[in-house]
């Protein structure tokens, strides 16, 4: 299934992604794989759907390229030094949150309601945006520039304890019911 490929591609991607943005210093190259995978993150989605090729599996390939494009991302920032000190801790917030819902979903398949929410697609744009301007921002004379990105991160990290909130309120009901 091209989806499927499309994704798995994506999901590959995600090991030179880390390997640039820890170890290359290549922040143009860092930019364009983290945009690259985000691109391809639409269009497996947009082909799986015009395609009739929406599967479990397909949909269960597309979370764990998603949660590792932002552990390669976070941790490759890590790394290098991107994400100093306090700010680190926005973006781990962001990778223990997708743990836990990966495994509350694991637990409590179909249990927690839809996916995406509208706070959640803040969050998701949110850290997209902070985590560019966190990667592009050695290429950058301003030091608005990073400080954009930190920002961004920290509202995402907000949003991501907010909604992970949300989903254990979801995930303690459900739990009651078994």
């Amino acid at each position: 299934m091209l989806a499927n490929a499309i994704t798995t591609f994506r999901t590959l991607l995600t090991l030179p992604l880390f390997a640039v943005l820890a170890f290359g210093g290549n922040a143009w190259l860092g930019l364009v794989l983290f945009l690259g995978c985000g691109a391809l993150d639409v269009v497996d989605g947009q082909v799986a759907r015009r395609l009739n090729q929406t599967s479990a599996f397909g949909g269960m390939l597309d979370l764990v390229g998603d949660r590792l494009l932002t552990f390669a991302a976070v941790a490759g920032l890590i790394v290098s030094g991107g994400l100093p000190g306090v700010h680190a801790v926005a973006g781990l917030v962001l990778i223990v949150r997708d743990l836990i819902v990966a495994s509350l979903n694991e637990a409590l398949p179909g249990k927690l309601g839809p996916r995406v929410s509208t706070l959640e697609m803040l969050k998701i744009a949110a850290a997209f945006i902070g985590l560019s301007l966190a990667i592009t921002a050695p290429l950058s004379l301003f030091s608005a520039h990073q400080l954009a990105g930190w920002v961004l991160l920290w509202i995402a990290a907000v949003l991501t304890a907010i909604t992970l909130l949300q989903y254990s309120m979801r995930a303690l009901r459900a739990f009651a019911e078994k």
